[in-house]
């Protein structure tokens, strides 16, 4: 009974020890090896509008101008997504108080293959879904400093 016992004891020992340098655990990933994965896909959607003018020709022409102001601010939408705003402003102060204060906003892009997955026209308005798709390795060489 004894050498069943001690046999028992020195298997379950054995099979412990084997089973704990098994242990699988998940790879650690490197942050900066992780910022250089290319494999995904980065997807930009905006949603610009036009308004058709009131005074036009007929209203084929009105719609064809919502159209074209519907994906111009798409696309001035999408520049601004991918390169940012740039924001002028000045302020000017008369006997201690403010009598005049300006603000420009500018965006200065070049925006390729973007594409208009949607389009309506409804009530005058004019609108647009364009969508602009790029790899993280096109990503990483456009806007990487």
């Amino acid at each position: 009974m004894s050498r069943w016992f001690i046999t028992l004891l020195t298997s379950l020992g054995l099979v412990m020890l084997v089973s704990g340098c098994a242990s699988k655990e998940a790879p650690v990933k490197d942050p900066k090896a992780a910022a250089y994965d290319f494999s995904n896909e980065k997807s930009f959607v905006v949603y610009g509008e036009g308004i058709a003018p009131q005074n036009t020709v007929s209203p084929a022409q009105a719609i064809a101008l919502a159209k074209r102001a519907a994906i111009t601010d798409g696309y001035r939408q999408l520049g601004e997504k991918l390169y940012g705003v740039k924001i002028n402003s000045s302020e000017t102060v008369k006997d201690a108080a403010l009598k005049d204060s300006r603000i420009v906003a500018s965006v200065n892009a070049l925006v390729k293959d973007a594409a208009i997955t949607d389009a309506m026209f409804k009530d005058g308005l004019y609108s647009v879904r364009m969508e602009i798709t790029m790899s993280a390795r096109r990503w990483h060489e456009l806007f990487a400093y």
